[in-house]
């Protein structure tokens, strides 16, 4: 059987070739949620493992007939959720390729082509965000483990040792601060780096809700006086909520005065240094010791591919992860050791994602990437003003970048409670999700529910807008009734 699949190599490949261009020639007419619940998706699935194989032409029925109608669209141009954007196709068949080679991209000598690529991938990045020679970086799955790796670099340079004897031997509790509005996986890591969720301080924000640079110094100065260590100051760059950047340069300045690792969370934001008319709201980027970005967000990579980055270079990355097995001796005799990325994080043996990334950086280039966050900014800019020409909408929070959020407060209901505004703002976006026209999320601000549209398909044009505006017009005056 096995010798059969290998000779139906060419098979499978014009069958899967014909799936994938017909799935993406139908994303802007089908609906984007599928109208299957768990249960159903459960009944579907329920069957033993085979005892025997099953033929390619059976297991691609299959495909097309239960798993692709009754999967979430997300490539769709008019899904509005989530940082997860239409990959770009030449993502898409990277990845095949990258299957194809199949090279553990964890250490030289098993990818060495992946280990150079890598390479080349992280100094373009470090480029772009304004970083010197001495910057280096790794790909990760996503924020999280990115974010994780930048707060153990930070972690272990509060206190020598720690490394090796934990954060019990730490002078004091290691404290790491944050705007509210931060990703959730910077309390996670405070957690995994064993310095409890209480050693994350989440500030409050302002009105536009980037983090108050006030609350933060009288938090870090009382913390001081309570005995704890301070460690770690994160910036945001591309709020999952709302989209914001936090004042970057004034939490820099903050994070020297207290000896502090100074990371920025720029996981969706950090894209806007492609653009020369967005740059600017990354200033202070660059003085970062640390930086996640996720190429899987707003440079249409298809999961998974995150980034971190080290403006200090591979030395850091190396003193908080380096371990050598016996059988990954570095006694070869040349500098290819300085290429296992195994190294550089936690992960051992990795994915050849940095191809995707590689091949999606070629095709589009700095000023392809600039055209597309560009338009789509503008893009969100004509839902807000749309927004606010709707009767009965609001929007609550500025567009620094794709992301707008908003509520449907008619006069009917501007004088009931709290709460029964945010069921009209739960029953509006469940009413849109239910009926497949679109897709978009809820959020929490200022504690009150509020609607999120993210713009983050290259394929959403101004007539899907409208669609949207109009979408929303409909069902808000079908919830009053």
């Amino acid at each position: 059987m096995i010798k059969d699949l290998v000779n139906q190599h060419e098979l499978l490949g014009r069958s899967v070739t014909r799936i994938i261009t017909e799935y993406v020639a139908q994303l802007d007419a089908c609906r984007v949620t599928p109208e299957a619940t768990p249960t159903d998706l459960e009944k579907l699935f329920d069957e033993p493992l085979p005892e025997t194989g099953r033929a390619i032409e059976e297991i691609l029925k299959r495909f097309e007939s239960d798993i692709a109608p009754n999967a979430m669209k997300v490539p769709s141009p008019r899904y509005y959720g989530q940082f997860n954007p239409t990959p770009l196709p030449i993502g898409v068949w990277a990845d095949a390729l990258s299957s194809t080679l199949n090279q553990n991209a964890g250490a030289w000598r098993n990818g060495p082509t992946s280990a150079m690529i890598e390479a080349r991938v992280m100094r373009w990045l470090c480029d772009l965000v304004g970083y010197d020679q001495e910057s280096f970086g790794t790909l990760a799955s996503g924020g999280s483990e990115a974010n994780l790796i930048a707060l153990k670099c930070a972690r272990d340079n509060a206190s020598f040792g720690l490394i090796h004897r934990g954060v019990r031997s730490a002078p004091a509790d290691l404290t790491i601060y944050a705007s509210e509005q931060c990703h959730y996986s910077i309390e996670k890591s405070a957690d995994i780096l064993g310095l409890g969720r209480a050693g994350l301080r989440k500030i409050p924000t302002d009105g536009q809700f980037h983090i108050r640079t006030d609350a933060l110094r009288a938090t870090i100065d009382q913390d001081r006086r309570e005995g704890r260590l301070p460690c770690c100051v994160v910036g945001v760059a591309g709020a999952t909520s709302t989209g914001v950047i936090d004042p970057l340069e004034e939490l820099e300045v903050i994070a020297r005065e207290h000896e502090c690792w100074f990371h920025v969370d720029a996981a969706y934001g950090g894209a806007l240094s492609f653009s020369n008319a967005h740059r600017q709201k990354l200033r202070g980027i660059e003085k970062a010791d640390s930086i996640t970005l996720d190429p899987h967000k707003w440079l249409f990579v298809p999961f998974a591919c995150g980034a971190v980055l080290a403006r200090g270079g591979g030395r850091i990355l190396r003193d908080a992860f380096d371990i050598s097995a016996e059988y990954l001796s570095e006694d070869r005799g040349g500098v290819d050791v300085e290429f296992d990325f195994f190294r550089y994080g936690q992960m051992g043996t990795r994915r050849f994602n940095s191809l995707k990334l590689w091949m999606a950086l070629q095709f589009m280039g700095r000023a392809g990437y600039a055209d597309a966050i560009e338009r789509q900014i503008e893009l969100t800019r004509y839902l807000a003003d749309g927004l606010a020409e709707s009767e009965g909408f609001e929007t609550v929070s500025p567009v620094e970048t794709a992301v707008c959020c908003f509520k449907f407060l008619p006069a009917s209901i501007r004088d009931s409670s709290g709460e029964d505004q945010d069921r009209i703002q739960q029953n509006l976006q469940q009413r849109i999700e239910r009926g497949g026209e679109a897709w978009l999320t809820t959020t929490i601000l200022n504690g009150r529910r509020a609607l999120r549209v993210n713009i983050n398909s290259f394929l959403t044009e101004q007539r899907h807008i409208d669609d949207l505006l109009e979408l929303l017009r409909r069902t808000g005056r079908e919830v009053l009734t």
